[in-house]
């Protein structure tokens, strides 16, 4: 992409070098001719209306450019969160277990304690691994190599036990209440699923408040089914409802942001949604937070 605006801008000066040139040389000619009266008027209205052609083009070049140089700055700064993101993902859930084990090695613990530093390294295991299954499911969606493999799958079930699952990984004090219709099938790819309810739910733990209540909505209705995850957190801006789907996208500034994260979440749950012919949205929450709704056809 940067070797074709490249391409573009030398195109553009060396098209501006042999206008003006050629400019330069009808004005000489002009002069040399002294033409007066109604072959005067002709050419300098030939002039000024090549001159004009020249500037529009001029002119939708530079800004052509200019927003495709803004775009690969985005791009960019996004990239530089990400990966002083995931060098912060990293670094916290390994420093955790080095010193879980360090314990283990230096202290002789009694077995209930042992238990307790093992169920907490188990956890950050777990954290290290959902971010690289993020991280490759990704580069897969990226590289359409992630094909599906569809089967019957028993919603119901599944967001329940996913959502009790994630929240006592969590460790948050969080209500979770469920407006699930019971039996809902669905024919999908049950990996796929799986990584939207959680990367759904996680995100809805991750910024809702100790004691708020996180609801959890499972609806069908003939041949469409839409799901639904609800939370008290600071919602989302305005600004940023159709951006938080990109890829790598994370509010605010990486080195000043306290809420952990890498920006692929979001943008894997709309990448496999789409797979399975949905729509991901976010809405305004009526009390306060957001609603992310997945509907499928």
């Amino acid at each position: 992409m940067k070797r074709k605006h490249h391409i573009l801008f030398i195109f553009l000066l060396v098209y501006v070098c042999l206008q003006s040139g050629w400019w330069l040389f009808k004005i000489y000619d002009l002069s040399a001719e002294a033409a007066t009266g109604s072959e005067l008027n002709r050419k300098l209205t030939m002039i000024l209306g090549e001159g004009a052609v020249f500037f529009i083009i001029l002119l939708t070049g530079f800004l052509l450019t200019y927003r495709s140089f803004r775009k690969e700055l985005e791009v960019g700064n996004q990239q530089k969160n990400f990966l002083l993101a995931i060098t912060h993902e990293l670094k916290t859930p390994i420093a955790s277990l080095k010193l879980y084990l360090q314990t283990l090695l230096k202290r002789e613990l009694e077995l209930p304690k042992q238990k307790e530093i093992l169920k907490k390294s188990v956890k950050d295991a777990d954290r290290l691994n959902g971010l690289v299954e993020n991280i490759l499911l990704a580069t897969k969606i990226d590289d359409k190599g992630f094909p599906l493999n569809i089967e019957e799958l028993d919603l119901s079930r599944m967001m329940e036990a996913t959502s009790l699952d994630l929240l006592e990984a969590s460790g948050k004090q969080v209500d979770f209440e469920f407006f699930i219709q019971p039996n809902v099938m669905f024919r999908g790819d049950k990996d796929a699923f799986h990584s939207i309810l959680t990367n759904l739910i996680s995100n809805a733990l991750k910024y809702a408040p100790e004691s708020s209540t996180i609801c959890v909505t499972l609806v069908q209705k003939g041949d469409e089914t839409a799901l639904s995850i609800s939370d008290e957190g600071p919602g989302v801006e305005s600004n940023e409802v159709d951006k938080i789907f990109e890829k790598f996208y994370r509010s605010g500034n990486e080195e000043t942001r306290n809420q952990k994260g890498t920006g692929l979440g979001l943008y894997i749950v709309r990448k496999l949604v789409e797979q399975h012919n949905g729509i991901i949205q976010v809405k305004p929450n009526s009390k306060k937070g957001s609603i992310f709704v997945a509907s499928f056809r």
